[in-house]
């Protein structure tokens, strides 16, 4: 066992496995010489929030040697004088398919640096090196290929690394590992790496500029890995391999030492741009902001400035997202706000610390509320009004850095513009109507690391203002946050007790904060609500919430316990995004793991959970448990399955402010399959199903996708939904009529159709074209209109009043309304809620890296979208309707080039 201080050299002939696996075969043989120094800059693991602490033995460590006579050419050959004088590194064991035995083909790698970079060779050796596969994609993008990784742990904090890797192809990929293993695939590092072949199979050659990395002065040593993967066997190497029986990656990285006189760079990087587009849309006789015709140009940059060896500035001003995809299409009938993701570049890059989960898909920092479409709206007065699709963002900036003592550091702020929206009048007159205020956001977050990185306590906060103008007054003006948060791993990591507390402020007039009270986060105004304060004079709101998640993380047998609470005053929508408010929640699952492969499964796991929900009343909202299965097939084929049933509850949501409803229970379940994904054709299906006691209501929905690899470098997927459901109590809308409010629902059978078609020809690792188009079709089918009589009836019929056909008033048109008392008029109108959606988008994206860090983009942007009032459905057949609708066309070159100082 190698001790602390102690410097060795050992012979590769023995293999040894990894820590804790026996082995089962005879290890293979390999001739290489590694050196191993375990005296490695002593005062650098001093200095070091890693150092390892008394009792567990240190992690194995690889050294690194200074290139000479200079830094080697990049090519991929591992030829140069340099390499032959670097220690090798050949202990590689696997994590699959058989975790703890050596690699069944041998791998070697080498570590040099220089004053500006560090080196790491790979030589992959395979005994049927004319079936390594190598797919050509664009930049990171995940195939089945072979492939070799380095991760370099440059802040040796045991949490976060950064990962740099190549396939057989030379397609590279950069992620950000943070929180020990969670990935941010969208961080973009400038660095190269070269390939090459031969008849005993493969090698790559990276340069990783110490410019990307963040470490502190004087640093000698970081945490290190180094990946494999063979696709034809399915197999993943690691120097140092991550145990399946714990989670987490970078706790488990060994260590690289011998870097000696290396500054850290304060580097300074811009990345300009200009663009050009012009968009052909259907124009509209009379209205000057519909003139069919639209043409801008635009330009900006994107910054990053090193402030010290690990203290990093990035900023954009006037940045422009013109090459993203756009957001697929929806048809939401209910109460909440549909989640979409990120997609915009400096939006998702390095922002894992300002990542504040409350829950689920809830979070406190949503960054799509940056930039977002404006709330307002024009009056056109009589004549036309233009439409603002988003707020223009003037500028965007991110501090982030840590500490060599274990502080993390950062702050994100951002400053959209007021949006104007030109108008003209009946008579001719323009105006400008201000349709978003000017609005600033911040995001700051401070944490400090204790224990190696094994207890992290952090504070962080959000902050929005708007200088609002009068006719903007009900939106509202200030929204803050402060909060904890604890994160405490402990039992050898095998246990964990993470949790947050956070408090909410808003302010803004009566009218702003009444909105908020009677949102459909939390329906204050309902009329049974006798537990909290409805006050419509207000111009304040606060509220709390809080977290409490204890976890089993390793072994067979693995467990989770968590209870949280999100008070009725609770609001973050201005910067975060939740759903509702107003609830206790308690949930906990126990899983069984198989992880040994098997004669049928490679890994099995089985999940018993059970959840339970109650509103501030103490009123149960609902409660249910599931049980569920995922496993991977001896053949590489994969599914997963499940069951559930919630027994139901009273809902505050479903009379959208009006009394709670009890709502029945349900029984839902899903499934899934696929195919081995390293095959040339691969396939996919799952489904979901369900039905309420009671009620009726029923839905089901089947999800399928195949992939086609049609070359190497070329590949198609298409990905076809179909969902049905049938609700018989879908709510319309709520009136006042007969001196009493009424509360109308529907039943609705809706069938929607989708198809995400998505094509990718790569005509080397920088030059790419990516095709992507999904038709969308949903139509919705209105009958037997009903208004609530008794919202907490014994049976869901004694919950309902059914219209009889002699109170429902149809004219020509399909127009519905209702005629309570039978004098022959309307008393409530309900008009035609049936639907029929229709759209249609797609976007085709050429690509070039023409220089390291430079691209070059050319898009065109195609959609179409109609709304009629009519329920009629053809299938997938009926797709093609969509193309009867008008398209706009945007086509768009964007030229960035990156400087670095």
């Amino acid at each position: 066992m190698r001790k602390a201080g102690s410097g060795f050299l050992y012979h590769c002939e023995t293999r040894r496995t990894a820590p804790g696996f026996t082995p089962k075969r005879r290890p293979v043989a390999c001739t290489a010489l590694l050196l191993v120094v375990g005296f490695a800059a002593p005062a650098a693991a001093q200095n070091s929030p890693a150092s390892t602490p008394a009792g567990v033995e240190p992690p194995p460590a690889a050294m690194a040697i200074r290139a000479a006579p200079g830094a080697p050419h990049l090519d991929g050959k591992l030829d140069d004088e340099a390499w032959q004088a670097a220690p090798v590194i050949c202990d590689f064991t696997q994590r699959d398919p058989d975790e703890g035995e050596p690699g069944t083909e041998r791998t070697e790698a080498r570590v040099l640096y220089t004053d500006d970079a560090v080196y790491v060779g790979v030589r992959a050796y395979d005994s049927k090196a004319n079936e390594i596969s190598g797919r050509l994609t664009r930049r990171d993008e995940s195939s089945p290929s072979d492939w070799i990784g380095v991760a370099i742990d440059s802040y040796y904090d045991r949490r976060t690394a950064f990962y740099f890797s190549v396939n057989a192809a030379g397609v590279k990929r950069d992620i950000y590992l943070y929180d020990d293993g969670a990935e941010d695939d969208s961080w973009n590092a400038v660095w190269d790496v070269a390939t090459s072949r031969n008849p005993e199979g493969w090698t790559a050659e990276f340069r990783i500029p110490f410019s990307q990395l963040r470490f502190s002065a004087n640093q000698e040593q970081f945490g290190f890995n180094v990946y494999r993967r063979i696709n034809r066997l399915n197999e993943e190497q690691y120097w140092r391999v991550p145990s399946k029986d714990q989670e987490g990656w970078v706790s488990q990285f060994g260590d690289l030492v011998g870097l000696q006189g290396v500054k850290a760079p304060r580097r300074i990087e811009v990345l300009p741009y200009i663009l050009a587009s012009g968009t052909r849309a259907p124009g509209e006789e009379g209205d000057p902001f519909l003139t069919g015709r639209e043409q801008s140009a635009a330009a900006g940059a994107d910054f990053t400035i090193g402030l010290t060896s690990n203290f990093t500035v990035q900023g954009t001003i006037n940045p422009d997202f013109g090459q993203v995809e756009a957001d697929p299409a929806v048809v939401n009938l209910s109460a909440i706000e549909t989640l979409f993701p990120e997609k915009r570049p400096f939006f998702i890059e390095g922002l894992d610390m300002f990542r504040l989960s409350l829950g689920g898909p809830e979070q406190l920092f949503y960054t799509r509320r940056i930039g977002r479409s404006p709330q307002g709206q024009a009056d056109p007065r009589g004549g036309y009004a233009e439409t603002v699709r988003q707020t223009t963002i003037l500028g965007a900036a991110k501090l982030s850095g840590k500490t060599v003592d274990g502080w993390t550091l950062g702050f994100t702020g951002a400053l959209t513009a007021e949006e104007e929206a030109r108008v003209v009048d009946s008579l001719g007159n323009e105006f400008r109507d201000v349709v978003e205020p000017r609005t600033w956001y911040g995001v700051a977050r401070v944490a400090r690391d204790f224990r190696d990185g094994q207890t992290q306590v952090g504070l962080f906060s959000t902050g929005m203002h708007r200088a609002l103008t009068d006719n903007l007054d009900w939106l509202r003006s200030d929204a803050y946050t402060l909060g904890l948060n604890v994160n405490h791993r402990f039992a050898r990591d095998r246990w964990s007790i993470t949790g947050y507390l956070v408090g909410s402020h808003v302010r803004g007039s009566a009218d702003a904060i009444d909105r908020t009270q009677r949102s459909s986060a939390r329906y204050l105004q309902r009329p049974d609500n006798d537990y909290v304060t409805y006050d419509p004079t207000r111009t304040s709101l606060s509220g709390f919430a809080w977290e409490v998640e204890i976890h089993k993380r390793s072994g067979d047998w693995r467990a989770l316990l968590d209870i949280q609470t999100k008070s009725p005053g609770f609001e973050v929508n201005d910067v975060g995004f939740h759903w509702g408010a107003d609830y206790y929640f308690q949930w906990a699952w126990v899983q069984r793991r198989w992880q040994e492969p098997g004669k049928v499964f490679r890994y099995f796991e089985l999940t018993f959970e059970q959840s339970a929900m109650w509103n501030y009343g103490w009123d149960r909202v609902n409660a249910g448990g599931e049980v569920k299965f995922d496993g991977t097939f001896a053949n590489y084929w994969g599914g997963y399955g499940g069951i559930g049933r919630k027994i139901g509850g009273l809902s505050s949501r479903a009379l959208r402010g009006g009394p709670s409803f009890l709502t029945p229970a349900a029984t839902n379940g899903w499934w899934g399959l696929w195919t081995v994904q390293r095959k040339t054709l691969s396939a996919e299906i799952g489904g979901r199903f369900g039905r309420q006691d009671q009620s009726g209501s029923w839905w089901w929905g089947l999800e399928t996708g195949v992939s086609w690899r049609l070359a190497s470098n070329m590949d198609v997927m298409l990905a076809p939904q179909l969902s049905r459901r049938f609700n018989t109590w879908q709510y319309l809308q709520t009136d006042e009529a007969l001196g009493s409010t009424q509360y109308v629902f529907g039943e609705i059978e809706q069938t929607t159709v989708s198809m995400v078609f998505r094509a990718n020809l790569t005509f080397t690792p920088t030059l790419s074209l990516q095709v992507y188009a999904e038709p969308f079709v949903s139509a919705g089918a209105y009958d037997r209109y009903k208004q609530v009589d008794d919202p907490r009836g014994a049976s869901f019929d004694d919950r309902f009043h059914v219209y009889a056909d002699d109170q429902l008033l149809v004219d020509a048109d399909g127009n519905t309304s209702v005629d309570l008392n039978g004098d022959g008029t309307a008393d409530i109108n309900i008009g035609n809620p049936d639907f029929t959606v229709l759209s249609f988008r797609s976007n085709v994206l050429l690509r070039w890296e023409y220089l390291l860090g430079s691209t070059l983009f050319l898009v065109w942007q195609h959609g179409r979208s109609e709304h009629r009032q009519d329920s009629s459905f053809g299938g997938f057949g009926d797709m093609r309707r969509i193309f009867d609708a008008q398209a706009e066309n945007t086509f768009l070159v964007k030229l960035n080039y990156w400087i670095s100082f």
